[in-house]
């Protein structure tokens, strides 16, 4: 019996240490674009404390072919987000707009319709403030998450409403054409330094499940937020 605890407590420990392998090798990782990092923009007043404030712009595509790789790279029919090395910094406000220019459909967790961690737990779309979208109209998220165990907590899930499917596709961006885009605006703020991942909740890849491919791929439909 004694025997077979130590090796459950060697098991139990082996998989806390690969996991947390595994964590430092995403944080070490080097993202697939240089890194896009915010624009400072003044103060803002939140909640009576001025923060330092910041902005930050990107976007999601249906393909890869808007430009950030000549012709689309290695993946052109890839989803992908426009940058995946984003850097802001610590102790501030972020307020990012995401242009979307994807269709979508229903997330496997309505969850990830709602949206969590920005200020006010609000976003706006086009100009409207929400604090969910319809859980049918999910093209895309941008979910933030802790991934090295000495960063400040930090979460997010800004949900991103899909293009209609019959949206003309008039835009002319790199080797892509696309609709107009639904713009998503949303403040965060930030605590200490510390690296964090953010992908797509929106199963848009391959496989059965739909997280493969481009959806577990730097590049695409995941990557980095350094806070510094």
């Amino acid at each position: 019996m004694k025997r077979d605890g130590l090796g459950a407590l060697a098991t139990v420990l082996g998989g806390v240490i690969l996991v947390a392998v595994i964590a430092w090798l995403i944080v070490l990782a080097s993202p697939h674009q240089p890194a896009l990092t915010s624009n400072p923009d003044g103060t803002i007043t939140i909640g009576g404390t001025t923060y330092n404030h910041v902005t930050l712009s990107i976007a999601t595509y249906p393909d890869s072919l808007f430009g950030a790789r000549g012709s689309g790279g290695a993946h052109p029919d890839w989803v992908s987000y426009s940058n995946d090395n984003l850097v802001v910094p610590a102790h501030s406000a972020v307020t990012m707009t995401v242009r979307q220019y994807d269709t979508g459909g229903e997330p496997n967790n309505p969850y990830f319709a709602k949206v969590v961690g920005t200020v006010g737990g609000t976003e706006t779309i086009n100009g409207t403030s929400v604090t969910s979208i319809p859980v049918n109209d999910v093209a895309h998220t941008f979910t933030l998450r802790e991934i090295a165990g000495n960063a400040p907590y930090l979460y997010l899930n800004a949900p991103l409403p899909a293009v209609s499917a019959s949206a003309a596709n008039t835009l002319h961006i790199g080797h892509g054409t696309y609709p107009k885009p639904n713009v998503v605006t949303f403040t965060f703020i930030t605590k200490g330094k510390g690296v964090y991942l953010w992908n797509c909740e929106f199963p848009c890849g391959d496989s059965v499940s739909g997280f493969g491919g481009a959806m577990s791929t730097y590049g695409y439909m995941s990557g980095t937020l350094t806070v510094n």
